[in-house]
């Protein structure tokens, strides 16, 4: 049992260390693309009516993001709880990598070394790709996946060690839990935990065990009811779970491709993991020390981190934060290399280092040393990202001004004249922001009416769009802020004098 004063100090340090994932979450307006998608597929469910089984996008079935709704139902709820809001969308999120943290903490407690389970957590969360789009300050899939996987990963690790079937149970609940958070990329790591099985000599005595098969039962629960319902109730679901997520995901470029074979090598070490990978070759002190529990995890997560790179690393689509789950896993690996050259490293130290009485606070003391500068340097970033390219950046630009626009008569009616046809996270703010009078709508560059009656508003927020606007209308300008204008149209554009 902890003693109080260290329980105290433990939550200290996890809120420290979690708190740069809280910081500032709601500063950056809901993002385009996926988590504008799932924002509108939560707002809908919630207002729907009672129907949580169909996502929808735009008030229709949505047939593009094809992933179960467990992420979608968290935050449907977090909306119904809290509003429509930035923070809303992205608590879920927020929880999931927080939890990260703890069960970093929890793992490192259960073999005896609580410090480096702090210590893999702050690994965590100083990664540049850890706090990163999609991950765990996004309102996306892939902190609650590398919730699931993390948990796949420690309930394998803790059944080997004890042989308790409890454990099976976790970890098939960790499986379904990540099939229902998004799909197919779920079950990934299952080839590395049955390899390691098979390493410590368990794997055919696991398969003999009823208790695993009951474990698979309740883990295929959720997932196979989940998507048997859907299809039943919207034929042509699972084809479109293929084509999304299987074959055609797997076989053919979806992303801005083409990628070259290394990419999610080259994103790990110049930008995800930038700060810590030359802690790697520590890990080597792992594998020439004595057998023990860190050893083995080690070979676990070596396992799991090969395995899911060459994964990921053979699909045609590439997109940089398929390397999400990897992080926890390779964050907690490092620790244990930094524990394992710490031990050895104190048989080097002077007789009378060893028994003075500051000797146990040596390692805090190092390890606080090593991760105090990153974890400033992670409230410099998320600051900076306020005024970077995801705020203001080419579309993004539209839903940083339509949130935070204050128009000065209401019922106000805006125009967002846009480069594209997809509108995520306009679609967001369109349903939200009429509560405070702001009525919003969309068009895509070619689809700018031919007449808009004076009086009419238009917000643009590229040059070449811009351009486009004020060759065909006169404008007076209402507002202006960073790239985007806000112009009111007052008539046709004038023609210009014809030259002899």
């Amino acid at each position: 049992m902890l003693k109080k004063y260290e329980i105290i100090l433990t939550v200290l340090a996890l809120l420290l260390i979690g708190s740069p994932l809280a910081f500032d979450l709601g500063a950056l307006p809901i993002q385009s693309w996926d988590e504008a998608r799932q924002a509108v597929n939560s707002l809908e469910m919630l207002r729907s009516g009672g129907q949580w089984l169909i996502t929808t996008f735009d008030h229709r079935p949505d047939l593009w993001n094809t992933k179960p709704p467990l992420l979608i139902w968290l935050q449907a709820t977090s909306i119904g709880l809290l509003g429509p809001t930035e923070v809303a969308v992205r608590i879920p999120s927020l929880l999931a990598s927080l939890g990260v943290v703890v069960l970093l903490y929890l793992a490192g407690r259960r073999m005896g070394r609580p410090g480096l389970g702090l210590l893999a957590g702050a690994l965590l969360v100083t990664m540049p790709g850890y706090r990163g789009p999609h991950l765990a300050r996004s309102g996306d899939y892939d902190a609650l996946l590398c919730f699931w996987v993390l948990g796949q990963l420690l309930a394998t690790f803790a059944y080997t060690e004890t042989g308790r079937r409890r454990y099976l149970f976790w970890a098939a609940g960790a499986v379904g839990g990540a099939v229902l958070t998004k799909g197919v990329a779920g079950v990934l790591g299952l080839p590395s935990l049955a390899l390691y099985l098979l390493v410590e000599k368990k794997l055919v005595a696991t398969l003999r065990r009823p208790a695993f098969w009951g474990a698979v039962a309740v883990g295929l629960a959720g997932p196979v009811g989940y998507y048997l319902l859907r299809e039943l109730a919207l034929p042509g679901y699972l084809a479109a779970v293929w084509e999304n997520e299987l074959g055609g995901r797997y076989a053919h470029d979806l992303s801005y491709g083409p990628h070259p074979l290394l990419f999610h090598v080259t994103n790990l070490v110049k930008y995800q993991c930038r700060y810590w990978l030359p802690l790697l070759p520590l890990v080597g002190f792992l594998a020439v020390g004595p057998t023990s529990p860190s050893r083995r995890l080690g070979v676990l997560l070596g396992l799991f981190l090969v395995e899911w790179l060459a994964v990921i690393t053979f699909s045609v689509t590439k997109f940089e934060w398929y390397t999400a789950p990897m992080l926890p896993a390779l964050a907690l690996l490092l620790a244990l290399g930094v524990g394992a050259a710490y031990a050895k490293a104190q048989s080097w130290l002077p007789a009378w280092v060893q028994r003075a009485w500051w000797r146990p606070l040596l390692g805090g003391a190092l390890a606080m040393g090593l991760v105090a500068i990153p974890i400033g340097r992670a409230f410099y970033w998320i600051k900076q990202e306020r005024s970077g390219y995801q705020v203001w950046g080419e579309y993004r630009a539209y839903s940083a001004y339509v949130r935070d626009y204050r128009p000065a008569k209401t019922p106000a009616h805006i125009l967002a004249y846009y480069d594209d046809n997809y509108f995520g996270s306009l679609h967001f703010y369109q349903q939200t922001l009429g509560a405070r009078g702001l009525h919003l709508r969309c068009c895509g560059p070619d689809s700018l009416p031919q007449r808009l009656a004076p009086g009419a508003q238009v917000l643009v927020c590229l040059p070449d769009l811009r351009t486009r606007l004020l060759q065909r209308y006169a404008v007076r300008l209402v507002d202006e802020r960073e790239s985007c204008t806000l112009y009111e149209i007052t008539g046709p554009a004038a023609k210009p004098l014809a030259t002899k």
